[in-house]
C-alpha cells in the first residue's frame, strides 16, 4: 500500500503545529494563460514589486517532500537548490535598511562565497523581507510558482549591476555569471507559508512560460510554470533563522541562448501553507537576497 501523506488542510486548530513535519500535500499555484489569448505580462506598479497581471493561476494539490535530514543530497548544479545548515545570523535590525545592507547582505555574500562552487565575486542587487499577513497586500509570500529570470531577464540584471567590462565578458561567454537567491527565516522558525522548491531535473522547458515584467523605466522577463505531474517539489520543514536555502535562478554556463534550447538548472519556487488555517497563522517572516555570482 502506498504511504499516506498528511493533508494539513484538514488538521484541527488544536493540533500542536510544532510537531508538523514530513511530506505534505500542499496547494501550489501554476500558470493559467490569459483568457483573451494575449501574451502574459506583469506590470510593476510599486517599488515593493507589486503590480497587476493579465494571466491567472491554476491551483493544484501537489506532494511536497521534506528535505529535513536529507539536506546534503541537494546541490545547485543538479537540483537548482541547496541547504546550508547551522549558519547563525548576525544580530541585525531587520526594520533598518542600513543595518540590512551593512550587516546582513555582507553575511549573505559570505555564505555564497563559501557554499557556491567556484564563486569568486558577489554583487547583490536586491533584498526583500516578506511577512505573512491576512491584511497587508505588499511583500507577502509569493504563492505563484515562478523562476525569477529568463536569460533575457538575467542579462538585464547583468547590464544594470555589473561593470561594462564584466558585462561584455559575460556576453562573450568568457565569464560565468549565476543568479543565486539567499533565503532564510528571520526572528523565528517558519511554521506557515514555507518555500517549495522544484527539482530542476523534473521541470521541462515545455513547462515554462516567459512573462514580460514591465517596470516604469525598463522591461524584464521571468518564467511562469505550468503544472505537470512529473514535477517534484521539496520544502524544508521547521526552517530556523540558522537555516539557509540557496536558489539558483540562472547560470550563463548552461543558458547559452534565448531560443528553445534547455534553460539549464533553474529553481522554480513558491510559498504554500500546509496548515491552511483560516487566519493563516501569519507567523512567517523571511528575507531573500538576490545576487549575481561571478566565477
Amino acid at each position: 500500500m502506498a504511504p499516506q501523506h498528511p493533508i494539513f488542510t484538514n488538521v484541527s486548530q488544536n493540533d500542536d503545529i510544532r510537531k508538523r513535519k514530513g511530506d505534505v500535500i500542499g496547494i501550489l499555484h501554476f500558470y493559467k494563460p490569459p483568457e483573451d489569448g494575449s501574451d502574459p505580462c506583469f506590470e510593476v506598479t510599486d517599488s515593493s514589486g507589486a503590480g497587476r497581471k493579465n494571466y491567472g493561476h491554476n491551483p493544484k494539490p501537489v506532494l511536497i517532500q521534506d528535505m529535513r535530514k536529507k539536506e546534503t543530497q541537494f546541490s545547485l548544479d543538479i537540483h537548482s537548490f541547496a541547504a546550508v545548515c547551522r549558519h547563525p545570523p548576525q544580530t541585525v535590525d531587520f526594520t533598518n535598511a542600513t543595518d540590512i545592507k551593512g550587516k546582513y547582505e555582507l553575511d549573505a555574500a559570505t555564505i555564497i562565497l563559501k557554499h557556491v562552487p567556484a564563486a569568486q565575486k558577489v554583487v547583490i542587487f536586491d533584498s526583500t523581507i516578506r511577512r505573512a499577513s491576512p491584511s497587508e497586500a505588499l511583500c507577502r509570500p509569493v504563492r505563484k510558482v515562478h523562476i525569477d529570470q529568463t536569460r533575457r531577464g538575467a542579462l538585464r540584471r547583468v547590464n544594470l549591476h555589473l561593470s561594462d567590462h564584466e558585462a561584455n565578458e559575460v556576453a562573450a561567454n568568457r565569464l560565468r555569471v549565476r543568479i543565486v537567491n539567499v533565503w532564510r527565516p528571520i526572528v523565528k522558525p517558519v511554521l506557515d507559508h514555507p518555500l517549495a522548491v522544484g527539482d530542476s531535473s523534473t521541470i521541462q522547458e515545455s513547462d515554462l512560460v516567459k512573462v514580460k515584467h514591465i517596470y516604469p523605466e525598463s522591461a524584464g522577463e521571468t518564467y511562469a510554470v505550468k503544472y505537470s505531474p512529473a514535477q517534484r517539489f521539496w520544502y524544508w520543514s521547521h526552517m530556523s533563522p540558522s537555516d539557509v536555502l540557496l536558489l539558483q535562478c540562472f547560470d550563463s554556463l548552461q543558458n547559452l541562448d534565448d531560443t528553445a534550447q534547455p534553460s539549464g538548472v533553474r529553481c522554480a519556487h513558491a510559498s504554500f501553507n500546509p496548515l491552511a488555517f483560516g487566519d493563516e497563522r501569519c507567523r512567517r517572516q523571511s528575507i531573500e537576497v538576490r545576487c549575481l555570482v561571478l566565477g
